[in-house]
């Protein structure tokens, strides 16, 4: 075997060892106790995954609604959900159901990374330095971590042992994005595996270029037929996919009629499923500036992305000059994304947007190791001039996700209470339709949400960028929780189809009061557990 090949297999065993390590560190299970152990930087985005999961594994879910805001149409993409919580009710443990899929995602993307771009540029030393650069992003916001560690002789220390982001926008200060690390990927767990699907899709066109139909039309029908799914799957890359073929089928003539077919196929399945998705408001809207758009100015704009992109912002154009003009029409795409994201906003969360800029990324990091290599053996300077100039470069372009990784290593994980050491969950599984709608006194990890049954409303950011009106079903909750006139909460409860309301002295929620007196006079208590701190009241007895 040929020392390369070797060197590639060696490569390719450490990003399948590294995807399961980055998966189970955020997410696993203690049987002993019980118990999920979620990470800190998880924490937040598994209170939908986890409800989603249960709902398919533990409830019944079908035709699926969103278990965090039940009663409407779904207009989340559920597939992968749908898959775990089958996975699950076959009796795979939740963390294996939920990472095997995740790191192997994950994997196919660093693997796609690597081999699209050894396609491309038939270069091993560009494909590896492009998963470099994704996985180290090149943001800089090591500058903020050097505001708060200023350099000294323990800085090789405080970012070993570094524990927060130090760039976390919108929901942190400054203009630095969360969207760079490898947060993003161990919260969205089906990222990966749809942008690894798309870089597929990209190194099946470099493949099939000058080939005849008859090597094509195969291609052409799978991708149709797997791109169609994309709406229950992944909607954002369905989108990227589109950008993709519309760009291709007008530069690359030979490939119209695989582009054309692939993408006949892909709407004729797509149209059928818009009614789940669009029967909501509109959420395509004009938005120009993405993050900057409430304080847009050039400058302010201009200072925004290169604060994120740092020397990527410089390299990308840099490389894309620089690459011959067949290859040139392969990136055109980074451009038209950012463009996009740019201008637009495709739900009532402009942050969502990353998607886009991410897949982007990832192509123009593509192009900036291009040039990083072009630089070196094209560039006349004294060796060690330039072995100095490449260093210090791959620090600027390194250093930030150097950081951000050592936040996600030095993540502590605590414990989510799972049946049966979750009593009122416990309870709610074995006593409860599974189909039921559930008053919740609590929005994250609810036990009705472990148990895999709806609530009427979880954390409201969830589904609020999903389109859905929180702030009606809050106001609603709200006044079935706190009226004391019995009538008004028994058309509320039935109007929603609520079979049982949760009351809990802990950990309740803060935007709502609650006025536990007309149910114990009017409704029949069938839970109570003192250490967990919940009630739960059945509707069927008080609203006859």
């Amino acid at each position: 075997m040929r020392a390369n090949h070797v060197l590639t297999l060696l490569l390719f065993s450490f990003f399948f060892f590294f995807s399961f390590w980055l998966m189970f560190h955020t997410f696993s299970y203690d049987n002993h106790a019980h118990a999920m152990l979620l990470s800190a930087k998880v924490w937040s985005d598994f209170g939908s995954h986890i409800a989603f999961i249960r709902s398919f594994s533990e409830g019944r879910n079908w035709p699926p609604q969103h278990p965090l805001f039940p009663n409407e149409p779904i207009r989340y993409h559920f597939l992968v959900y749908f898959l775990i919580g089958m996975l699950e009710k076959a009796s795979i443990r939740i963390d294996w159901a939920l990472n095997i899929p995740s790191a192997l995602g994950f994997f196919l993307l660093l693997t796609c990374i690597f081999l699209v771009t050894q396609k491309i540029f038939k270069d091993q030393r560009i494909a590896l330095l492009s998963v470099i650069f994704f996985l180290f992003n090149g943001s800089l916001s090591f500058l903020q971590f050097f505001e708060k560690f200023p350099l000294s002789s323990h800085t090789l220390i405080d970012i070993l042992h570094t524990k927060e982001f130090t760039a976390f926008a919108p929901w942190g200060k400054g203009d630095i994005t969360a969207f760079w690390n490898l947060n993003i990927y161990t919260n969205q767990r089906h990222l990966a595996l749809a942008f690894g699907i798309a870089l597929i899709f990209l190194y099946t066109i470099l493949t099939l270029q000058g080939k005849s139909w008859k090597n094509q039309w195969c291609w052409a029908v799978m991708f149709g037929v797997l791109f169609g799914m994309f709406p229950f799957f992944h909607q954002p890359t369905l989108l990227i996919i589109a950008v993709l073929t519309a760009i291709y089928f007008v530069l690359f003539p030979k490939l119209r009629l695989f582009l054309a077919t692939s993408g006949i196929i892909t709407s004729l399945l797509v149209i059928p499923q818009v009614w789940f998705f669009f029967h909501g408001p509109k959420l395509i809207a004009w938005y120009p500036g993405y993050l900057t758009h409430n304080e847009f100015t050039l400058g302010h704009f201009v200072s925004f992305w290169w604060q994120n992109l740092g020397l990527h912002s410089i390299l990308i154009p840099l490389g894309f000059f620089l690459v011959p003009t067949r290859t040139k029409k392969l990136f055109l795409p980074i451009f038209v994304l950012f463009i996009i994201a740019n201008l637009f906003k495709f739900s009532p969360e402009v942050a969502a947007n990353h998607k886009l800029f991410n897949f982007a990324l990832i192509l123009g990091q593509m192009l900036s190791a291009y040039a990083l290599i072009r630089f070196w053996s094209s560039i006349v300077f004294i060796k060690c001039v330039k072995v100095i100039i490449v260093i210090i470069l791959l620090v600027l372009l390194t250093l930030s996700g150097i950081i951000d990784f050592m936040v996600v290593f030095n993540d502590i994980k605590g414990p989510l209470l799972d049946i049966p050491a979750n009593k009122t969950a416990t309870w709610i599984a074995q006593n409860t339709p599974k189909d039921s709608v559930i008053l919740n006194s609590s929005f994250l990890y609810h036990p009705a949400s472990i148990a895999g049954r709806k609530i009427f409303l979880g954390w409201p950011y969830f589904a609020w960028s999903e389109g859905y009106d929180t702030n009606k079903r809050l106001a609603d909750m709200k006044l079935m929780y706190e009226s004391s006139d019995v009538a008004t909460i028994c058309t509320m409860l039935k109007a929603n189809h609520i079979s049982y309301v949760t009351f809990q002295s802990k950990n309740a929620s803060q935007e709502v009061s609650f006025n536990e007196k007309p149910f114990k006079t009017n409704f029949t208590q069938v839970f109570s557990d003192a250490s967990e701190g919940f009630t739960i009241y059945s509707t069927r007895s008080g609203c006859p």
